[in-house]
C-alpha cells in the first residue's frame, strides 16, 4: 500500500494520503486536503530519509561494521608472525 505526499493549492497544507495500491492511485483523483477540505491538491515528490553516513547504515549497523573493522586490525598477519618466530631463534 503506497503513501503519496500532496499539497493543497488553496491553503499551503502538506499531508500524506494511504492508497490501497498503486493502481487505485493512478486512477483516482487527488484526496481532498484535510485541513480546508479543497479539492485542489497535487502529489508532490516526498523527501527520502538516508539513515547514517556510511551507505544508509543505521547506527547498529555503523557500530557492527566499525567493530569488525577493528577486529580485523587487530589481527596480526601469519608473515608477520613467522618473521617475529624467525627472528627470535636466530636471536
Amino acid at each position: 500500500m503506497p503513501i503519496y505526499e500532496y499539497t493543497c493549492t488553496a491553503c499551503g497544507q502538506t499531508f500524506s494520503h494511504l492508497w490501497r495500491s498503486i493502481q487505485a492511485a493512478s486512477e483516482a483523483l487527488a484526496p481532498p486536503c484535510p485541513s480546508c477540505e479543497s479539492g485542489e491538491t497535487q502529489r508532490i515528490l516526498s523527501q527520502v530519509a538516508v539513515l547514517g553516513a556510511v551507505g544508509g547504515l543505521t547506527p547498529g549497523e555503523q557500530a557492527a561494521a566499525s567493530a569488525q573493522q577493528a577486529r580485523q586490525a587487530s589481527i596480526t598477519p601469519k608473515t608477520q608472525i613467522d618473521k617475529l618466530r624467525d627472528s627470535k631463534k636466530q636471536g
